[in-house]
């Protein structure tokens, strides 16, 4: 009974059953869904507390592990290259989903309420370069500015490799201090089935009848085209590592669970890596460098939001695209989605810079925002779901992770 209430091995289980019973009592119990908003608050509280070391200290004794700079320069130029690729096909997918079911036909305009344009703010490709230099190291840590984290700790990691030797002690703690982070993240997720449980509630509450208003279509649309993205993404996976689908599967619940109750990227790399290293055995030296990275540049979710927005709002106003513009839209949709964590106010406000950037209405984005944090569940479960499956590729074309290293069921 221990075991079952308390016990590692039954937490996906516990985290399920909390999940499906915030759900079921946020339509049947509304003001208790909202009363019991601050748990779900503490476990996200308590998520967002290892992200600066869990960042920094897998991330160095990662890219440490892998020993040689020129092999660090060629697993890097492919982590990106995938999750770039992973973007761009996203934003087809998208570019499919929406022409297909139209959510913007015969939608009523009346529905709308003006998004307030000062919100805007200008984005370039060179401005989010610069912003990826930290000034104070401390500062961006404190900030949680993942980005410059990165930056930096790739930067520290590097010169420990240069080092060899004599960085040696400075890595051997690192790796002690990344076994201790990853303990404490053990004792906070034995809480993960209360939290899990106050955030499904809150939100099914607050935002589970939009469902059926106005802008369900679109709902629809965004969730049809992150299933797609993982039904191809996944079976691109499946063909080359030739991986167990259905374990692999089974592996990702925890992930999938957390995303969707927290809707943070960042906030799910302790889990993510937990699962790829301990559950998918995918090396460290690859998922220390993939998974946090992928968390701020493989947005594929965002990607595909970004397209079906544009096209969605092109249909409502009676707009016809050129094919000139289908290939910008695909292009700033690319580009934004790995700029996006530069830019305070997150997909609500990058909607509005990108509608801005395309000349489109803005207008959408008053309802839409309403109703974001039911659209980006879906967004924030394909973004994490694409970075495991790009480490899994990346790992595999190494040759130091194969479907073999996956033979025995994972404990979960």
């Amino acid at each position: 009974m221990y075991q079952l209430l308390f016990g590692k091995k039954y937490l996906p289980h516990r985290v399920a059953v909390g999940f499906i019973a915030g759900i079921l009592i946020g339509l049947l119990c509304h003001d208790f869904s909202i009363w019991v908003k601050p748990a779900g608050t503490l476990f996200m509280n308590l998520i967002k507390m290892l992200i600066v070391p869990v960042i920094f200290f897998s991330l160095t004794s990662g890219i440490a592990a892998i020993g040689d700079v020129n092999k660090l320069k060629r697993i890097g130029t492919k982590v990106v290259l995938v999750y770039v690729v992973m973007t761009i096909v996203a934003c087809l997918i998208g570019l499919v989903v929406v022409n297909i079911i139209h959510p913007g036909a015969s939608f009523d305009k009346s529905t709308l309420s003006a998004f307030d344009p000062s919100k805007l703010k200008t984005v370039s490709f060179g401005a989010f370069l610069f912003n990826l230099v930290p000034t104070n190291i401390v500062s961006a840590m404190a900030k949680q500015d993942i980005l410059q984290m990165i930056f930096f700790t790739v930067l520290f990691a590097v010169a420990l490799v240069y080092l060899g030797e004599k960085g040696r002690l400075v890595v051997q703690v690192c790796e002690s201090c990344a076994e201790v982070i990853y303990k404490m993240l053990d004792i906070v997720m034995l809480y993960s089935p209360i939290g899990v449980f106050a955030l499904m509630a809150n939100t099914t509450a607050v935002y589970g009848k939009q469902l059926f208003g106005a802008l369900a279509k679109f709902v629809l649309t965004d969730y049809i085209g992150c299933l797609s993205i993982w039904i191809i993404l996944s079976g691109i996976t499946y063909l080359y590592t030739r991986i167990d689908y259905a374990r692999m599967c089974r592996a990702m619940v925890p992930i999938w669970i957390n995303t969707i109750a927290t809707n943070s990227s960042a906030g799910t790399i302790p889990i993510t890596l937990n699962v790829v290293t301990e559950k998918l055995k995918v090396p460290m030296s690859i998922a220390g460098f993939s998974i946090p990275l992928g968390a701020t540049i493989n947005l594929t979710g965002a990607a595909l939001y970004k397209t079906c927005l544009a096209f969605f709002v092109s249909e409502i106003y009676g707009l016809q695209m050129t094919p000139s513009q289908i290939v910008m839209v695909i292009a700033i949709s690319t580009i934004m989605s790995i700029a996006a964590p530069g830019i305070p106010g997150g997909g609500i406000i990058t909607g509005a810079i990108f509608l801005n950037l395309m000349g489109l209405p803005m207008d959408m984005m008053g309802p839409i925002a309403g109703m974001y944090r039911l659209i980006d569940m879906s967004h924030t479960t394909i973004n994490v779901s694409g970075d495991v499956l790009g480490t899994l590729l990346v790992a595999k074309n190494e040759k130091i992770w194969n479907k073999d290293m996956f033979t025995k069921e994972p404990q979960p």
